[in-house]
């Protein structure tokens, strides 16, 4: 006995509309975001968090509050001694006059970080999305061309993948 859906054409297509909608609309947040300056998008330059992260890579982050920060989050901040974002993970989280600072390590360094990172510092924790080499359109265009052309790589990738989803299903059902 066969238990598979079957849609009509017509089904097809208004799930098909919806899918694109639902794009569109994660894509208007996106861009909405890093109009706002608050971009969810960052790159990897180096290789000091090899082998979790690797050059190149687009990553993901979210800003979630300083205090729920642990050890082992990776997260991205402006280092207070190169002045540069880093994208490190935190080794040790201490307490100096009653201020939490974190004191952070690439994965494929041999020593910590030099200085603290305050919540002052503190840009966003990485949520475990990484899409490699997509950084490296960050590192040829500025933003937010960059981050408008990476959301609209990312809506399409998305896209195709469903798209093919129907099509297969749809094959299935005839």
């Amino acid at each position: 006995m066969d238990h598979s859906l079957k849609f009509s054409r017509k089904e097809k297509d208004i799930l098909e509309n919806i899918v694109f909608a639902l794009l569109l609309i994660i894509t208007a947040i996106m861009l909405a975001s890093i109009i706002l300056g608050t971009s969810p998008f960052y790159y990897v330059e180096g290789n000091s968090m090899h082998p979790t992260l690797e050059n190149g890579d687009l990553i993901i982050i979210y800003k979630v509050d300083f205090e729920s920060l642990k050890v082992g989050d990776i997260i991205v901040f402006n280092s207070p001694v190169y002045n540069v974002r880093i994208v490190h993970r935190i080794m040790d989280i201490k307490f100096i006059g009653g201020e939490k600072v974190l004191i952070t390590k690439g994965d494929n360094n041999r020593v910590p970080d030099p200085g603290y990172v305050r919540e002052e510092d503190y840009i966003g924790k990485y949520v475990g999305i990484r899409v490699p080499y997509a950084g490296y359109v960050g590192q040829i265009l500025a933003p937010p061309v960059n981050y408008i052309l990476i959301a609209v790589l990312l809506t399409y990738f998305i896209y195709t993948i469903f798209d093919e989803e129907f099509k297969k299903k749809a094959k299935s059902n005839f």
